[in-house]
């Protein structure tokens, strides 16, 4: 599902930018430039990159 319209940034992309070490929205705009443009997707973004990073430290935490 997209996440950032405007830059065509998916749910997908935000997952592998945490797997590549992402952890906060700063990182997260400065990487893929989501929330940069129009700000709409700041929330969608924020709880995206929340549930990546829980995913990302359960599925470490296992290994």
């Amino acid at each position: 599902m997209f996440v950032c319209i405007c830059h065509g940034i998916t749910e997908e992309d935000i997952e592998t930018a945490v797997g590549q070490g992402v952890n906060s929205m700063q990182q997260l705009r400065e990487q893929l430039n989501v929330a940069n443009q129009c700000g709409r997707c700041m929330q969608f973004a924020k709880s995206t990159l929340a549930m990546a990073s829980e995913r990302y430290d359960l599925a470490t935490q296992l290994t």
